[in-house]
């Protein structure tokens, strides 16, 4: 069996090529997505068409690159009775944006419902990912959310650079019977109880994750997931037919690939959360990135 539930994490996994900011001097990497006024991703943009300030201060811009980086993710498919309907639209949709993978690129693939359980394989061997997909992959269950997303998060603990949490899901946090006790042990004990929305914020703030959510037909993505998503820079989508599933996830993909990474030396790691904001510096242009970081000496 493929899928493993949250014990299943103490795997040996290769590190992705993404660039790693390390110095005697922590450097923060911000990742940016740039639109136009209709919407359009805008790539080829330089160092000098951008801001950031840090708890409203502008910083120097040290690092600045617009290459296209690996992709390093954990796909999370609601699989609650909810979704029945629209099973076999979201295993077809999944299969392509497995197929949607650059070489470099490396894919964890987990399901949430009557429980939590997360693929001990990140890689990036399309066979594998698919045969996860059909062989793995079952609609049963409430709709845990909060407790796959601490789990997506934990996954990938250990990796380095851009590390995104991307959920296809059908509404809020519905909890369920899922046992908690595993997920527990592994966070230390700290929580002590099932993870909620701000445990949620908190680590992916602390971590540097980034979420992004995908809400079935004629379901939006839960208010309380929108703000996770936007605080930690991802997107958001809401579909309004089961055609666009694959276009939705085409255009997560197409986003993932146009990011442009920033860096940045804080002024002071007092280990306190900073407010972050990304402000591109041509007119009729808007930055997503995320709007907070925590200035300790190690991520």
């Amino acid at each position: 069996m493929l899928l493993a539930g949250a014990s299943s994490w103490n795997i040996l996994i290769a590190q992705q090529t993404a660039p790693v900011f390390r110095a005697e001097t922590r450097t923060v990497a911000v990742y940016a997505t740039v639109h136009d006024q209709e919407g359009r991703l805008v790539p080829n943009l330089t160092q000098s068409d951008f801001q950031i300030l840090d708890n409203g201060k502008p910083v120097n811009i040290t690092l600045f690159s617009n290459e296209t980086l690996p992709l390093t993710a954990v796909l999370l498919l609601d699989m609650s009775n909810s979704v029945l309907p629209s099973y076999a639209v979201v295993r077809e949709s999944a299969m392509k944006f497995v197929q949607s993978l650059l070489p470099v690129d490396r894919l964890r693939i987990g399901t949430f419902g009557r429980e939590v359980a997360v693929s001990p394989l990140l890689t990036g061997d399309k066979d594998v990912l698919t045969r996860v997909i059909e062989e793995e992959v079952w609609p049963v269950g409430p709709t845990p959310l909060w407790r796959a997303a601490t789990t997506g998060m934990n996954s990938l603990a250990n990796q380095t650079g851009r590390r995104v949490i991307l959920l296809l899901s059908d509404g809020i946090d519905g909890g369920g019977i899922v046992n908690c006790a595993p997920l527990v042990r592994d966070l230390g004990g700290a929580i002590g109880r099932c993870p909620g929305r701000s445990d949620v914020l908190n680590q992916a703030v602390a971590g540097e994750f980034m979420f992004y959510a995908i809400g079935l037909p004629r379901t939006a993505v839960a208010p309380g997931l929108v703000g996770v998503v936007e605080e930690t820079g991802g997107g958001h989508f809401d579909l309004t037919g089961r055609e666009n599933l694959d276009a939705t996830f085409q255009r997560v993909a197409d986003e993932l690939r146009h990011q442009y990474v920033l860096g940045f030396t804080p002024a002071v790691l007092d280990g306190k959360t900073h407010k972050l904001e990304v402000r591109p510096t041509r007119a009729g242009l808007s930055a997503r990135a995320r709007k907070s970081y925590v200035a300790s000496r190690d991520r």
